[in-house]
């Protein structure tokens, strides 16, 4: 996965072009978004605490 930083170089966001995957995490959450290739798009969000 490639990290994603902005101009303060913060961690925003990784991305995996060959699964065609974005993945976020803030506030104690994973976002999970797939591009799928029939144009569907895949979104989870995951709870991190333990």
């Amino acid at each position: 996965m490639q990290d994603i930083r902005n101009g303060a170089n913060k961690l925003i966001c990784r991305i995996d072009k060959v699964s065609k995957t974005i993945e976020i995490v803030r506030k104690g959450y994973k976002t999970i978004i797939r591009f799928l290739d029939n144009g569907q798009v895949l979104i989870k969000n995951i709870s991190m605490a333990a």
